[in-house]
């Protein structure tokens, strides 16, 4: 393949790889989970690509000078909007990720509290804090790990 079409074809790549980063950035900033999961095996093999053409540009770059300057003048300002993006997209993620740690942490706190614990024994036999219905008050969870 010569270096016109391998530099067109990763500007084909980039393109889709903007705009499918731009949708994810946006499920992100919307709490759209499904949409970034649905993204997600698009993204891997859209980024794998992007990262091995690019890696090939960058270990050959006077195959780089040997290119149609037009079509470097098109994949110039995508690489620098991929790479803006991709950073957007960590950040994004980051905040998602710490955010549903924090929520699980909440959760298994709430959990925690509400165990019955031994409390002390009245006159009657009975655990003074929980009662007869300790057991009552336990609390069922089941935990979404989309992300």
């Amino acid at each position: 393949m010569d270096a016109n079409n391998r530099l067109n074809d990763l500007i084909i790549v980039t393109g889709r790889l903007v705009e499918l980063l731009k949708r994810e950035n946006d499920a992100l900033q919307n709490h759209k989970t499904s949409i970034v999961h649905d993204l997600l095996d698009e993204k891997t093999a859209l980024s794998r690509v992007y990262e091995t053409r690019f890696k090939s540009l960058a270990e050959n770059p006077e195959a780089l000078q040997e290119t149609d300057p037009e079509l470097r003048a098109q994949l110039k300002p995508l690489a620098e909007q991929v790479e803006e993006l991709m950073g957007e997209n960590a950040k994004l993620l980051r905040a998602v990720i710490e955010a549903n740690r924090r929520v699980v942490d909440l959760i298994a706190e709430a959990v925690q509290n509400q165990q019955p614990n031994a409390g002390t024994y009245g006159s009657n036999a009975a655990t003074a804090s929980d009662g007869a219905n300790a057991s009552g008050r336990r609390v069922a969870l089941s935990l979404d790990q989309t992300l």
